[in-house]
């Protein structure tokens, strides 16, 4: 029974210490209009998550199908560059959220993400949202660099599961 407690104990610790160190990311410069460069056959996704205090120190991985697009920050914005089509758009933490956008060569798109409370951790919400309010609510976002992310959560993965003495 104690060692069941010492196991808890310290994946508690250690969770807490993983969301301190998500939340604090180190972002590039705010968002500018007009600042990505996209080939005339493809499609721009910018998948961003307005600056809020209630979960800020939750991220997540947003996938486009089944590759990962970017890690989402609290106040971060990634202009993701798509092939044309039907894609889905997803997170999961405890649950998952999902979008089906159909993109059009050309065309821009705007994917906002929060966080909404959950048992143990924050579940992410995506939802597609017209320019006109994107544009108002991503103004201040920092870009979030671009990363190989699967290589990131694998590696995180594996501490993870060291630290916890799996």
């Amino acid at each position: 029974m104690n060692n069941f407690i010492i196991k808890i104990n310290r994946f508690l610790v250690l969770a807490t210490l993983f969301l301190i160190v998500q939340g604090c990311a180190s972002l590039g410069p705010v968002y500018q209009a007009e600042s990505v460069a996209v080939p005339s056959d493809k499609s721009l996704v910018y998948i961003y998550r307005p600056n809020k205090f209630t979960g800020s120190g939750i991220t997540y991985y947003v996938y486009a199908d089944e590759k990962i697009a970017t890690k989402l920050y609290n106040g971060g914005y990634f202009p993701y560059i798509s092939e044309p089509g039907n894609v889905k758009f997803w997170a999961k933490t405890e649950s998952k959220s999902s979008v089906q956008l159909e993109l059009k060569p050309g065309n821009t798109y705007y994917l906002k993400g929060g966080v909404q409370m959950g048992v143990m951790v924050g579940r992410p919400n995506l939802e597609r949202i017209p320019e006109n309010v994107a544009l108002s609510e991503i103004e201040q976002s920092k870009l979030i660099p671009d990363k190989d992310w699967a290589k990131e959560k694998i590696e995180n993965e594996k501490k993870r599961k060291k630290l916890l003495g799996l």
